[in-house]
């Protein structure tokens, strides 16, 4: 160990000079209580991804190796989603442990290694005794909303910034939203065929979320495949239409308070609940003035450009 090269490390408490060869090890725990098992932890730790890995690669890799270590592992979902506005995968599992199943959510980003040219995978995992609820689903999203990465992939902000349309020209349209009132969570996708991939047929089967279009009016789910009943299996797959019955609640009525949103694609123009609402409403004044010039014989403008 004479003589050997260091590195500046930054701890949340303190700072020193860290030995190269040491690998680190770093691993962030929260739990609800000091003793005894607790009924939510949260546990955020990384690793290093092989020589060419992507994120993809390494998801894969790491459900095989839980596959492997966890006894009756079994996994519910893997999916895409965004860890601050860059491509992450949400993975959900169950394992048994001690006689009782442990269930599990993990969230897994890549971000720039402390090496230069080097990758790392942060990994933000939230483990529950018993089946995960809306209460602690709700938690753990809203957490993954407001994490910002300190080191993330500098191509994801490069085709971040790329792909922003221009502020001046607004919106652009066909953008989905889906709304789940019990997470309190509003989630924005670049199209309907997103919005479906990344949206759990299980949980759109309870009800749990609400689509919406770019307008703020009310899709309705068609599944194509259903769900095949059990948990473990397969989940179906699902279209959005407009709904076969007139009325239906438009988005602006039934925003609760206190609901976070997550824009679940870079390029999507809202960074905050207050921008989607100001957006709505002014769609729906152009609307409403459209309407007006109709009844009193106007000259239309142009045609409206709807999507959804």
């Amino acid at each position: 160990m004479d003589d050997q090269a260091t590195r500046p490390y930054h701890a949340n408490d303190l700072s020193f000079d860290l030995p190269t060869a040491l690998r680190d090890k770093t691993m962030h725990m929260f739990t609800l209580s000091d003793q005894g098992a607790s009924e939510f932890s949260l546990v955020i730790s990384h690793a290093d991804t092989q020589p060419e890995e992507e994120l993809d690669d390494f998801s894969s890799r790491l459900v095989q190796e839980m596959g492997r270590a966890l006894p009756k592992f079994q996994l519910r979902h893997s999916k895409e989603t965004l860890l601050d506005g860059g491509p992450a995968i949400d993975l959900a599992y169950s394992w048994r442990k001690d006689g009782i199943f442990m269930h599990q959510r993990q969230v897994i980003a890549l971000m720039r290694g402390t090496a230069p040219g080097s990758t790392q995978a942060i990994m933000i995992a939230a483990t529950c005794l018993a089946s995960f609820g809306d209460d602690w689903n709700a938690t753990f999203d809203r957490l993954l909303a407001s994490v910002r990465l300190r080191r993330p992939l500098a191509a994801a902000g490069a085709d971040s910034a790329a792909n922003v349309p221009d502020a001046a020209a607004g919106p652009t349209a066909p953008f989905i939203f889906a709304l789940s009132e019990r997470r309190r969570m509003l989630n924005v996708f670049a199209d309907r065929d997103e919005a479906c991939r990344k949206t759990d047929a299980r949980e759109v089967e309870q009800e749990a979320w609400t689509f919406f279009d770019a307008d703020g009016e009310a899709l309705q789910a068609q599944f194509v495949v259903p769900n095949s009943g059990t948990l473990w299996r397969k989940a179906g797959s699902y279209l959005l239409a407009s709904p076969e019955t007139a009325g239906a609640t438009p988005l602006t009525a039934c925003l609760p308070q206190g609901v976070v949103l997550q824009a679940l694609a870079p390029a999507l123009p809202f960074a905050s609940i207050e921008e989607v609402r100001a957006y709505l409403l002014a769609r729906a004044g152009e609307g409403a003035a459209l309407s007006g010039a109709a009844l009193s014989g106007a000259a239309l403008p142009g045609p409206l450009n709807r999507h959804g």
